[in-house]
């Protein structure tokens, strides 16, 4: 079995390498931006400081008219090293620029580059107080390269600087002290993003740890107490999908219960009449005439409507209902069911039809929708005192045709109203099997939607019930 990792460790390590990598790049890019421009500013002052030196030089040789005591007047300076009772006397050049001051003719006056002259004189086999003396390419070459030195017009010379390779001590502090300062800038910069990776991690995982406890007891079972989570971001709205599921598994368990029993219910009434009614034609207590077996049949018919608009209540819910759809005249089938429905009522409503024979023809299963519209007369006739009225009207609207059926009865409470078209869901409890099996809007609902079409029921200002449905014309 593969171990497995921790979401806190794989977050925790993933959050450390990205800071990690972030700090070193922001770091490095600084240093070398740093030192790029230092070396830059370096470079200029460098050139600044050679030009000035070199109208100095022009200065002196136009006041001298020769070169001639330059070092010790202008090149160099006396230092002097106390070391105890005793000192040390020498000289220092004034100038940290490295350069070569070379005369018009090519011969080297002097230079703070010691490698260099070393190098050229051993180049030339010179001795140690001979002059350095340039060829004529060399000197064009440094000619093209230094900064002439111009009096009255005349080059006098050239002054060639060279880079400096070394820096000197005051740079080195300099950069020492930028690179520490952004190492500690770096380290306080990690700590900061650590512990705020740490609260981060923390509010991730806790909603996490809280939705993994209560699935796990549903897992195994339970169902948990709603999760509360106070966070309102993705984790708050997951943590609000769980607790709508766990409210739907709620219902759907205290409907599945209601409906067990329901059904229980609605089986043990007419098989209780049967075998009571059986047992007492065996014992002699009735005889077998039509008048005995009568209820017999009118329950089994009760029972054989049950399972039957419980099959089709399956068969719709499962998507699984086949409908035998072809134009139908809908108000030529809804006024036949009404006469029907009206006709075999002793003391039934007033009917009022509005049904405009310019409708056009509707896509329906003529036998599916006839019991639609059956069931919906029949509550409203259940519910309608003999001298109050039931209203049918039918309109097109839009893309649909718009079919209402409206009672003048009491109307629906506003609590059943959510739930009146759930199966066995009767608005008075104290209804018996008179007031139906309760499935009778199930079915009605189920049915009008696998036409494609909608119901909603509602009250009318003026009193009674309405049931408005729209169907498709296409």
């Amino acid at each position: 079995m593969r171990r497995r990792i921790p979401l806190a460790a794989k977050l925790g390590v993933s959050f450390v390498l990205v800071i990690l990598l972030a700090v070193a790049l922001v770091y490095s890019l600084t240093a070398w931006s740093i030192a790029r421009q230092f070396s830059e500013y370096s470079r200029e002052k460098q050139t600044a400081l050679a030009e000035q030196l070199a109208e100095q030089l022009a200065h002196y040789r136009s006041a001298n008219g020769t070169w001639d005591g330059i070092i010790p007047t202008l090149l160099q300076r006396e230092v002097y090293i106390p070391v105890g009772e005793y000192g040390i006397e020498g000289s220092d050049w004034m100038v940290d620029v490295p350069f070569i001051l070379i005369e018009a003719n090519g011969v080297v006056i002097t230079t703070n580059i010691l490698d260099w002259a070393r190098e050229q004189q051993l180049l030339r086999d010179l001795g140690p107080n001979e002059s350095i003396v340039l060829s004529q390419q060399e000197l064009m070459e440094d000619f093209s390269d230094g900064i002439p030195i111009v009096v009255n017009g005349q080059r006098e010379g050239v002054l060639v600087v060279r880079d400096a390779d070394v820096m000197g001590p005051s740079e080195q502090v300099f950069l020492s002290a930028v690179s520490r300062s952004a190492l500690i800038g770096g380290g306080i910069a990690i700590a900061l993003a650590l512990f705020l990776s740490t609260v981060l991690i923390v509010q991730i995982l806790r909603p996490l740890r809280a939705l993994s406890r209560a699935t796990e007891s549903l897992a195994e079972g339970d169902m948990p107490e709603q999760v509360r989570l106070k966070t309102h971001d993705e984790l708050g709205q997951l943590g609000d999908s769980f607790n709508h599921m766990l409210e739907s598994l709620r219902v759907s368990e205290t409907v599945r219960q209601t409906m067990t029993a329901d059904i229980a219910h609605e089986l043990r009434t007419p098989v209780t009449i049967i075998q009571g009614t059986l047992e007492a034609i065996l014992d002699g207590i009735y005889e077998a005439s039509e008048e005995s077996i009568v209820p017999i049949y009118e329950e089994t018919l009760h029972l054989g409507r049950l399972i039957d608009d419980l099959r089709d209540l399956a068969l719709a819910e499962a998507g699984e209902l086949r409908l035998e759809k072809a134009p139908v005249d809908l108000p030529e089938l809804v006024q036949q069911v009404a006469e029907t429905a009206f006709l075999s009522r002793e003391h039934a409503p007033n009917l009022h039809l509005d049904l405009p024979a310019s409708l056009p023809k509707v896509p329906l299963d003529s036998k599916r929708f006839r019991q639609v519209i059956a069931n919906l007369l029949s509550n409203a006739i259940r519910y309608t005192p003999q001298d109050r009225d039931v209203y049918i009207r039918a309109r097109r609207l839009n893309g649909d045709v718009e079919l209402t059926v409206e009672d003048t009865g009491p109307g629906i409470d506003r609590e059943d109203l959510p739930h009146l078209f759930e199966r066995f869901y009767r608005a008075d409890p104290a209804r018996g099997r008179s007031a139906g099996s309760g499935l009778g809007l199930a079915i009605v609902k189920q049915w009008v939607e696998a036409h494609g079409g909608t119901i909603e029921a509602g009250n009318r200002t003026t009193g009674g019930a309405r049931f408005t449905m729209r169907l498709p014309l296409s």
